[in-house]
C-alpha cells in the first residue's frame, strides 16, 4: 500500500471491481479513457474479467482510496512498463463524486513514486484528451511537461479529439512528502 497526503494505493479488490463498473457505464469518459472502442459490459462481466486476470508487471493497476473516508475514489496505473528502456505510463480515473476535490495529483504523485523509487524507471508518459482540464492540471501540478499534441488522435463518441502528450522524468520528480527528488 502507498501513502500519500489524501489517498492511498492499494490492490484492487472484487468489491472494487463492481463499484468501479460504475465507470464504464459512462460512455465519453470511458471511450475516452482507452484505446478500445467502448462496449456495454454487465456487473458479472466486470466480474469474471476481474477473477480471471493475472498479475502483469507491465501493467500494474491500484485502487485508489481516501485515506480520510476510506471511500473508493477509482482507479490509477502503471502501464506499459518497458523495462529495457525503463519508462512507462501513468493513467487515473475517478469516481464522479471523486472529481474536482483535489485527489488527482496526489494519486499521480504516488503513482511517480510507484514507477520511479519501486520500479526504478526514468521516464513516465501520461497522455489525455486535451478536453481534460482537470487531468492536465493535476499532471501540471505533479511536475509533468507537455510535450505535444496528437492533433484528432482519438475517435471519441462520433467524433475526433486531440490528445495532449505530457512527459515525467525521474531526475524532475519532486515529491513534496519526502522533500528529496529522485
Amino acid at each position: 500500500m502507498l501513502r500519500g497526503d489524501r489517498v492511498l494505493l492499494r490492490a484492487i479488490t472484487k468489491e472494487d471491481a463492481v463499484s468501479l463498473h460504475r465507470l464504464n457505464e459512462e460512455v465519453e469518459t470511458a471511450a475516452g479513457a482507452t484505446t478500445s472502442p467502448w462496449v456495454p459490459e454487465t456487473v458479472d462481466q466486470v466480474v469474471a474479467y476481474y477473477e480471471g486476470r493475472k498479475p502483469d508487471p507491465a501493467n500494474v493497476g491500484f485502487a485508489v482510496q481516501a485515506i480520510s473516508s476510506g471511500d473508493l475514489l477509482g482507479t490509477g496505473s502503471v502501464w506499459g512498463i518497458d523495462t529495457l528502456n525503463r519508462n512507462g505510463h501513468l493513467g487515473i480515473s475517478l469516481l464522479p463524486e471523486a472529481r474536482g476535490h483535489g485527489y488527482a495529483p496526489d494519486a499521480l504523485r504516488l503513482l511517480c513514486d510507484y514507477a520511479f523509487r519501486i520500479r526504478g524507471l526514468h521516464r513516465l508518459g501520461l497522455e489525455t484528451l486535451v478536453t481534460n482540464s482537470a487531468m492536465i492540471a493535476a499532471a501540471e501540478k505533479t511536475g509533468f511537461r507537455r510535450e505535444g499534441t496528437l492533433r484528432a488522435h482519438a475517435w471519441v463518441a462520433g467524433s475526433f479529439v486531440d490528445e495532449a502528450l505530457f512527459g515525467l522524468l525521474a531526475s524532475e520528480f519532486h515529491d513534496p512528502r519526502t522533500t528529496k527528488e529522485l
